[in-house]
């Protein structure tokens, strides 16, 4: 049942003080009473909180009591007073603030009454019978094969579920809504958490998430319901697993659609890199968009479970969505006038690219036409906010410069950017061709093991005093030349006394039997150090 058919209850008085229409969507899970002034422990979520008011003994007390009842994850408030005082305007704020529908329970209108309607209601709702089920799984599989997008998929979901439900990128860009679009920063908070949860479905926050699996969490999208899917009738749970499937498949139908222009374009990215024959590069980089005067750049991504491509596709994706005109307009009413190809739950990134992308042995690559200039930022951005799909899994991208002369000088400098990325020992990292002139271009190339034998000439004897002593040469050493040998600014760093650091550094001179006064040896230290 959702809060929208309250209203058309035969409760007489039954008034909605607050709450606008998307909020209205949210289904009641169950009823539940109290007058304590933090119920948060005692809601489950998806409840309507009755309350007399007992709990409110000054204004601010409200505040809590909405914001206890809303990260609790309940679907509204109805509130009255047994005096026939009116609401406080402060609790009707309150629930404003914490986006939780608040209701006017009136004097003559009984908590008793209203509890009994709601149960014979919602007693009514999980008796629907398996027929219902699989009349709602063949509408879903018949709009998907019908060839419609995914925002009617969505609409005809949410009428049978009786919630909003939303389609978020792990990245949390809305691909489709049933109803308005969710809040940016919501959806933010939501993806971040569903990463971090791993299995799914999941309850995050007062939302069910499920996946649209496409083999890896930063491919996957996600389907994102208002409740909390383990309170659900069967019918509906079994309805939002079957969507999520379908979803999927429609996802991939769309995907094959471009099959012939991705193939295209795998051609030619090999041929690119393999050394093709001109006239064959040309051909193929016409017919996917990248003309002779195109700027282009070119990534390399080695990434987890045999999905670098994939990864690969769905960053670009990301970064290069444009963002929704100011002029466009948000009202559902108005968008709905728009041709389906402007509608925001659905707009797509500049002329919708494909970009042409190859797998090789352990990495993917991707020729990029026409750049944004912070391409390489903001797909750092990206992973950082992404990080947690990982897992325990690494990830290294690397990014060529801008070359329109020559499309095989990008593609080898984005590969040999990521052979610098991979050296490294961060979960994620992204090199950009601006550090290709820095000492780790040189570093880059040497085999492993006069890189390993370099490190533990120079630093294995501060390695071995730090293990018998239990001391921090070698990370000492390491602030000491972060900070341009500059003894104040290392003490501070490391919270010791200037002369604790000059004893130290003695120690880590004697050691190596080099001087840090020299500039040779800082450099061949510093190098050591970054070999590690």
């Amino acid at each position: 049942m959702r809060l929208r058919e309250l209203l058309d209850t035969p409760m007489p008085g039954l008034e909605l003080l607050t709450g606008p229409d998307v909020l209205l969507e949210r289904e009641i899970s169950w009823v539940a009473t109290t007058d304590l002034l933090d119920p948060g422990r005692y809601l489950n979520g998806g409840e309507l909180v009755l309350t007399g008011l007992i709990w409110r003994r000054e204004p601010r007390d409200s505040e809590r009591f909405a914001r206890a009842v809303s990260e609790a994850g309940a679907a509204a408030i109805a509130a009255g007073d047994a005096s026939g005082a009116p609401i406080p305007r402060d609790l009707i704020q309150a629930c404003r603030t914490h986006r939780t529908p608040l209701f006017r329970v009136p004097t003559e209108l009984a908590f008793a009454t209203l509890t009994e309607h709601l149960a014979r209601q919602l007693s009514a709702e999980r008796a629907a019978d398996i027929s219902s089920v699989l009349e709602r799984h063949g509408r879903l599989a018949s709009a998907s094969a019908a060839g419609t997008a995914l925002a009617p998929i969505l609409e005809l979901l949410a009428q049978d579920v009786g919630m909003p439900c939303w389609v978020l990128t792990p990245a949390a860009r809305p691909v489709a809504a049933s109803h308005e679009p969710m809040p940016p920063a919501e959806a933010e908070a939501t993806v971040r958490e569903v990463l971090r949860a791993g299995q799914l479905p999941a309850r995050i926050r007062r939302r069910s998430v499920f996946a649209i699996s496409s083999g890896s969490p930063l491919t996957d999208w996600y389907l994102v319901f208002d409740g909390d899917h383990k309170r659900w009738d069967p019918r509906r749970q079994a309805l939002a697993s079957k969507a999520a499937a379908v979803l999927a498949i429609e996802r991939e139908r769309l995907a094959a659609r471009r099959e012939p222009l991705r193939q295209l374009g795998a051609e030619l990215v090999h041929l690119v890199a393999e050394d093709g024959g001109v006239a064959d590069i040309a051909a193929r980089a016409d017919l996917v968009g990248v003309g002779p005067d195109t700027e282009v750049q070119a990534m390399a991504l080695a990434g987890p479970g045999g999905q670098s491509a994939a990864i690969l596709r769905a960053l670009l994706e990301e970064v290069t969505q444009r963002t929704p005109r100011d002029s466009e307009p948000t009202d559902p009413a108005e968008t709905a006038q728009l041709p389906e190809q402007r509608r925001p739950a659905e707009r797509r990134g500049p002329s919708d690219p494909d970009f042409p992308i190859a797998e090789f042995d352990d990495h993917a690559v991707a020729l990029v036409p026409n750049p944004p200039p912070d391409v390489t930022d903001r797909i750092r951005d990206l992973l950082t906010s992404m990080a947690a799909g990982l897992g325990r899994e690494r990830l290294a991208i690397g990014v060529g410069s801008r070359r329109a002369e020559s499309l095989r000088a990008t593609v080898d400098e984005a590969r040999h950017a990521l052979r610098i990325g991979r050296a490294r020992n961060d979960q994620v990292s992204v090199i950009g061709h601006e550090e290709l002139a820095s000492h780790v271009l040189l570093l880059s190339g040497l085999p492993e093991d006069v890189r390993a034998a370099y490190c533990d000439r120079l630093l294995g004897p501060l390695r071995t005093y730090d293990a018998l002593h239990r001391s921090d040469l070698e990370a000492t050493l390491e602030t000491f030349l972060a900070c341009s040998t500059s003894w104040t600014r290392c003490a501070e760093q490391m919270h010791v006394h200037v002369n604790t650091l000059r004893y130290r550094i003695a120690r880590i001179e004697e050691l190596t039997g080099r001087s840090l006064a020299d500039l040779e040896t800082q450099v061949d230290l510093f190098l050591a150090l970054r070999l590690r």
